[in-house]
């Protein structure tokens, strides 16, 4: 997979544990639950001429993390980051500086309980070579979407939408827009268009559109904005003992096996596209709660709903998903903002929000640091609690969009 060299990000980890040292780096055993540190970039023993890199990974744990901690050649790197306290889940995203010569970057994470783990990366960096020549153009990577917004159904046993297209419409103009796709390689599927979002045209939108179009070095977006629902699943694939679906507009709520898009049926349209980076933003969720953007079929009880599946749709490099709210929580529509609240801080992102370090390109890192931390602020203020989640491997910083007026950045 191509790297994206030379993006400076804006915010790093904040330092919010003492100076205690850590245990000596060693792999998590199966009962230890500590925390889990996966660095993307940069990789180990890695040589640049940079005075700076991109630090990018993400920290999970089995329980809440309590404290991260980030040092460079044994100095701590204090930043204005969001404290990691309370959340399981937590993004590294951020710039470090090196000095000539081997660096050492330590990650430390210590959860609630008290495990801890600590990731150690050493960095050459090697001074530039004396009239050296400019590295080679690179090609422009182009990218290809499918939005998909479904407001009406055709059963009226499954609640309607407000804001879901209006979603999808923002998401497709921000696409054609500032992101700087061509509108033929967008396609947008929402009531109003003359192509339905049923369930055929949608598995032909994944799995023929894209997986005809999009070429190795493309950038795939993949956007919904609808329904989800859980199912009662007899097959017991499902620790939760439950099957996952995205709704299509023709869906029947009593045979949703038969008529909806299982999520788990991603992977196999994930593996049809050629394209090293693909991206889903899934404004739906799937607890089955009354409210929001989810309902129970008629087979199903409430109960639990865990993010197992989400891992596993995940699990193939370059690929990530990113959800709008926790498996148990809803995911919300605002009318004050006319908009799901995750898709309206999505928009406000891509258009420049989420380029806290003005350098004119909006990274996927970026985005999902912006919108982890609006979406849940703007939930509680209305009375919800909604928390996006982001699960995948991608290596280096993905930018997604130029910002309007901006007169830094370069080929996606």
């Amino acid at each position: 997979m191509s790297r994206v060299h030379g993006l400076v990000l804006s915010t790093i980890l904040v330092v919010v544990m003492p100076m205690v040292p850590l245990a000596a780096e060693a792999p998590p055993t199966a009962d230890s639950g500590a925390p889990r540190i996966t660095l993307h970039y940069p990789p180990q023993d890695a040589k640049v001429d940079r005075e700076q890199i991109a630090l990018i990974g993400t920290i999970t744990g089995d329980v809440v993390l309590d404290s991260v901690l980030v040092s460079v050649n044994g100095k701590m790197v204090t930043t204005s980051s969001a404290l990691v306290a309370g959340t399981r889940n937590y993004v590294i995203t951020g710039p470090v500086t090196l000095q000539l010569g081997d660096n050492v970057i330590e990650i430390g994470a210590v959860d609630k309980t008290g495990n801890r783990l600590r990731v150690v990366r050493t960095v050459t960096r090697m001074a530039p070579a004396v009239g050296a020549p400019p590295p080679p153009a690179q090609r422009r990577h182009e990218g290809r979407a499918v939005v998909i917004g479904i407001g009406h159904y055709d059963s009226l046993q499954i609640p309607r939408l407000k804001y879901a297209v209006s979603d999808a419409d923002a998401m497709y103009q921000v696409l054609v827009g500032p992101a700087g796709f061509k509108r033929d390689h967008v396609l947008l599927l929402t009531d109003r268009t003359e192509r339905k979002p049923t369930l055929r045209n949608i598995m032909w939108a994944l799995g023929s559109f894209l997986a005809q179009a999009a070429k190795k070095d493309d950038t795939v977006l993949i956007y919904f904005a609808g329904h989800g629902a859980p199912e009662a699943d007899p097959s017991g694939m499902e620790r939760d003992g439950l099957a996952k679906y995205l709704i299509p507009s023709d869906a029947d709520p009593h045979e949703l096996y038969a008529t909806a898009l299982p999520m788990h049926e991603l992977q196999t349209i994930f593996a049809r596209i050629e394209a090293e980076r693909v991206v889903a933003f899934i404004d739906a969720s799937y607890s089955g709660a009354a409210g929001g953007r989810t309902f129970a079929s008629t087979k199903t009880r409430t109960r639990p709903v865990d993010d197992l599946f989400l891992e596993r749709l995940a699990r193939s490099k370059g690929r990530a998903i990113v959800t709008a709210s926790r498996p148990a929580e809803v995911s919300i529509e605002s009318p004050d903002l006319g908009h799901g609240i995750f898709t309206y801080y999505l928009v406000q992102g891509l258009k420049g929000a989420a380029d806290v370090n003005r350098d004119g390109i909006v990274t996927f890192q970026e985005l999902y640091e912006y919108i982890e931390q609006q979406v849940p602020l703007k939930a509680r203020s209305v009375g919800g609690s909604q928390h996006p989640m982001m699960k995948g491997e991608l290596e280096g910083a993905l930018p997604l969009t130029k910002v309007p007026g901006s007169t830094t950045g370069g080929d996606r």
